[in-house]
């Protein structure tokens, strides 16, 4: 049965992406060769190679993975919301948001998940002051929230 032309990109990109992860496990300070990292992913592998796989590498290389993917549908939500392709936070000034929960959390003398906790609430005031400012008196629009992001987004920066 011949894969249709809309699965067959998809399966390419599925098989770039398992060799990419794996290539990224094997790849660290410690030297380790392709075989013996597919060796351990298979359940072989010495005992000290399957602990810098497994509970090392691997963790790490599936969040990044996962966080990338997270990302990438982040960006395309923000570009269907504001159905604008250029859309990403800079532009509505969350990521403005982020830096400066961030930097206050800092300046306070915190570290740790305070500060990435502290990011978080600045990006979600961000969000709160850029959609109220865009509603205004009546219902918002794509071109008018843009706007008032630059606008946040230049104030943040400041």
């Amino acid at each position: 049965m011949p894969l249709s032309s809309t699965l067959r990109p998809l399966i390419v990109l599925a098989l770039i992406s398992g060799v990419a992860m794996v290539v990224s496990v094997s790849i660290g300070s410690s030297a380790m060769e392709l075989g013996q990292t597919l060796a351990v992913l298979t359940g072989g592998g010495t005992e000290l190679q399957q602990t810098l796989i497994l509970d090392l590498r691997l963790p790490r290389t599936l969040s990044a993975f996962a966080t990338g993917g997270l990302l990438a549908v982040a960006g395309a939500l923000m570009q269907v919301l504001l159905r604008n392709p250029l859309a990403d936070p800079y532009v509505l000034g969350l990521s403005g948001g982020a830096a400066v929960g961030a930097l206050l959390a800092m300046l306070a003398g915190v570290a740790g998940f305070v500060v990435s906790g502290s990011a978080f609430a600045g990006a979600m005031l961000a969000t709160l002051l850029v959609f109220g400012l865009a509603h205004g008196t009546g219902s918002w629009t794509p071109s008018r929230l843009l706007l008032t992001g630059v606008v946040m987004a230049s104030g943040w920066g400041a």
